[in-house]
């Protein structure tokens, strides 16, 4: 089995995603963290995560600077592999959308 150093490099399609969320104007990467949450995953059951977990992490990723935008990506970690690929082909189509 590959070792990836970003658990999202796993997966091809969930690595491209992530990486063009990067390069969008934080604007526009928080309309795709409320799509991310409130439409995509509002019912899909993550593994838990305690908040000291959440919260215990030096701040140093791209996503950390705001927290709508970290929470979408932590949720996206959380979530069953096939749903996380299926909702980052959805955001790829809703950043097509945006741009």
């Amino acid at each position: 089995m590959k070792m990836f150093k970003r658990w999202y490099d796993a997966d091809v399609i969930v690595s491209k995603t992530i990486n063009d969320m990067e390069k969008l104007p934080e604007e526009l990467q928080v309309r795709c963290a409320e799509y991310i949450i409130d439409d995509l995953l509002k019912d899909v059951e993550l593994k838990e995560m305690s908040l000291e977990d959440q919260y215990n992490y030096i701040m140093r990723r791209w996503y950390d600077k705001n927290i709508k935008v970290s929470h979408a990506i932590e949720y996206l970690r959380l979530c069953p592999d096939d749903i996380r690929r299926e909702t980052a082909l959805k955001v790829q189509k809703f950043m097509k959308k945006l741009s």
